[in-house]
């Protein structure tokens, strides 16, 4: 029972529909059948002797006297046996003298008095409730089959999937994720149900995504922000110090230099933070462009490009490629932008050489990039309170690369981990979705 239950919940919507509508005209069928026949039979004993007949025997003797005999037999009984028995026996079945002229008899059958006017009252009543029955019992019969069809169909087909996509969709509405929709059966609706799970599945990531991007875009503020109060601080400190001492008279044109000097630098360090942020508000317009490549071309290409940055930064590059040969959907514009961020940060910080190691990790492409500097500021690995340079460095950097860098890779469905090697040193793990 439970095999052909699971049977009919994964059939389609149409054969089920089918298969229910065949079954109960079946049943219709042979319960309205049944029913006839039995009210046929019924009325059919309610009628008196139904099966018997009247035969009559006229013949005349050879005195010319005509007689006349009767008798009652069950119907298929008035063979040639009768008619002679009827003529050899007189109206008190005796033997009679045998002077009959065979070429007179002649013989009759009548069907005896069996109609619906000789029953009694109570007779008739059930032959009539029985005639009424024949007629309306397969109508009423064939309107409950229709209604048991469609609740049955309802109840096992469509109800238990569109309970599901209610609740779901209730719960969608209410900003909720948090939950499974069940696949239920394997028909249209179960289809249905499926698509809907694949659909909060995506609903809810790109809702964790965006809360995250939303999260780094409020720290991202949140350290611009911190950043930019030492300038304006810088800025409005010599400013005070020029206004008060110009009402003074006591400055030297050597230390109104100087005071200049130093509120320029401020101004174009605020000039770097603007600039560093409206270059990652860009970001978001960078659409993911991928293409078939084999991993040799990709690997080879980056590791020119590199090598000759790293000798620009007066640097060694020690490359390390454990990647297999294959071919790989990459964005490569994307992958050679996030390395030369990397690697030019890289250069910047190592004393010496830098290590690029290439590697297939779990289906992506890993990338590290190592060098033998300080390693990172403990801020930037804790990750808590800022995402650029607690401060720019002597070139004026101050870790938009990184930042970008963490954009981009997540476009490309990747990460980015930092760490710091011993006894010294930084290390970035990059993650490329291949």
């Amino acid at each position: 029972m439970e095999r052909l239950r699971n049977a009919y919940r994964n059939m389609s919507l149409l054969r089920a529909f089918t298969v229910t509508v065949f079954f109960t005209f079946g049943a219709v069928f042979l319960l309205s059948l049944l029913v006839i026949w039995g009210c046929s039979y019924f009325r059919s004993r309610l009628l008196p002797d139904s099966g018997a007949v009247f035969l009559t025997v006229r013949a005349s003797t050879t005195d010319g006297a005509v007689r006349t005999y009767s008798a009652r037999l069950r119907l298929g009984e008035e063979e040639a046996g009768s008619l002679s028995s009827l003529v050899a026996m007189d109206g008190n079945g005796n033997p009679i003298p045998d002077t009959l002229d065979p070429t007179t008899v002649s013989a009759t059958v009548a069907k005896a008095d069996s109609s619906y006017t000789m029953l009694t009252p109570k007779r008739k009543l059930a032959y009539r409730i029985c005639g009424a029955v024949t007629v309306a019992f397969p109508a009423l019969l064939s309107v409950a089959g229709v209604l048991f069809c469609g609740f049955f169909f309802y109840r096992h087909k469509l109800a238990p999937p569109l309970k599901i996509l209610r609740d779901a969709t209730e719960k969608i509405a209410d900003k909720n994720l948090d939950f499974k929709i069940p696949q239920g059966s394997e028909d249209e609706l179960g289809a249905l149900c499926r698509s809907f799970e694949e659909m909060r599945r995506a609903l809810s990531l790109n809702n964790r995504e965006m809360w995250k991007m939303i999260e780094e875009r409020k720290l991202l503020q949140s350290s611009v922000a911190h950043d930019l109060r030492n300038p304006i601080a810088i800025i409005e400190g010599y400013a005070e110090y020029l206004e008060f001492h110009a009402r003074a008279d006591d400055l030297t044109p050597h230390k109104t230099l100087e005071m200049l000097g130093n509120i320029s630098r401020a101004a174009k360090r605020l000039e770097q933070y603007t600039e560093s942020v409206r270059r990652i508000d860009q970001l978001d317009e960078i659409e993911l462009c991928r293409r078939a490549t084999t991993t040799e071309e990709l690997i080879s290409a980056l590791t020119a490009d590199l090598t000759v940055m790293a000798a620009d930064a007066g640097k060694s590059l020690a490359v390390t490629n454990e990647v297999p040969p294959a071919v790989i959907s990459a964005d490569a514009s994307i992958l050679h932008r996030v390395l030369e961020n990397i690697v030019g940060n890289a250069g910047r910080a190592a004393e010496e050489k830098i290590e690029l190691s290439f590697a297939m990790c779990e289906g992506r492409l890993a990338v590290t990039v190592a060098d033998d500097g300080d390693g990172f500021p403990e801020e930037i690995l804790s990750g808590k309170n800022r995402l650029l340079l607690p401060k720019a460095d002597e070139g004026g950097h101050c870790g938009i690369g990184l930042t970008v860098s963490r954009i981009l890779c997540r476009k490309h469905g990747g990460s980015i981990e930092l760490s710091n090697r011993v006894p010294h040193g930084a290390a970035v793990k990059i993650f490329f979705e291949v």
